[in-house]
């Protein structure tokens, strides 16, 4: 097989952020004094994208604008990054990963002291050479994650967002999308993710059995 090089994002493929995203959402609701939607409609809405206007009903532009601000404080908190949680099969998923060749993880959160006593709690550090909080500028970020790829075989970049998958993309990696993190599939496959799997998980299990779809994306 001629990957050897793997970019695994937190969010998503390898962390549950459903409870950290929902703690953050009902802090912000009840500081604007609104009624949000139930937390499947939440994360529904989340995950397709919708503006918060959706979110924040009857709410007016300045408690939209209030709401968002909170929220986006929130879910970036260490506090509520001890919700995280590893998704099921993870660790083992990861050192499958680990045992043919290089792996990096990377994360769009800025939180890098929360994001390290995450790792420190889940206790999957091992599984990775390097860990790094990528630029929230998106050439930056682009430019990072070039220089994770390295220079010998492939990179596969496991994304569950779509900034990493548009970054990743742009880096040169062959992007695999994990549909159990913030965003829809749909939205994946916009942005170039042609091939997808319900866990990370799936997808090691798919790579031992050299899955047609990833020999179509030249992955062996």
């Amino acid at each position: 097989m001629s990957v050897l090089n793997f970019i695994v994002e937190f969010e998503g493929p390898v962390a549950n952020v459903r409870p950290r995203y929902w703690s953050a959402h009902k802090e912000a609701i009840q500081s604007v004094g609104c009624e949000g939607p139930s937390e499947d409609e939440f994360w529904r809405l989340v995950r397709k994208g919708a503006p918060d206007a959706e979110i924040v009903r009857f709410g007016g532009l300045s408690k939209i604008q209030a709401y968002t601000a909170m929220r986006d404080e929130q879910i970036d908190s260490t506090d509520l990054m001890r919700l995280d949680e590893l998704q099921p099969g993870t660790d083992q998923a990861l050192r499958s990963l680990k045992q043919r060749g290089t792996a990096h993880l990377v994360t769009c959160c800025q939180n890098r002291p929360g994001i390290n006593a995450t790792l420190d709690r889940l206790d999957i550090w091992i599984h990775f050479d390097q860990k790094q909080a990528l630029p929230e500028n998106r050439e930056r970020r682009v430019g990072t994650l070039s220089e994770l790829t390295g220079e010998v075989g492939l990179t596969l970049a496991v994304v569950g967002t779509v900034p990493m998958a548009y970054a990743a993309g742009e880096a040169g990696c062959r992007l695999v999308g994990v549909n159990n993190g913030p965003t829809t599939p749909n939205r994946l496959r916009q942005v170039g993710v042609d091939v997808l799997f319900d866990s990370i998980d799936e997808l090691t299990d798919a790579l031992d059995r050299r899955d047609p779809q990833l020999q179509r994306a030249g992955l062996f």
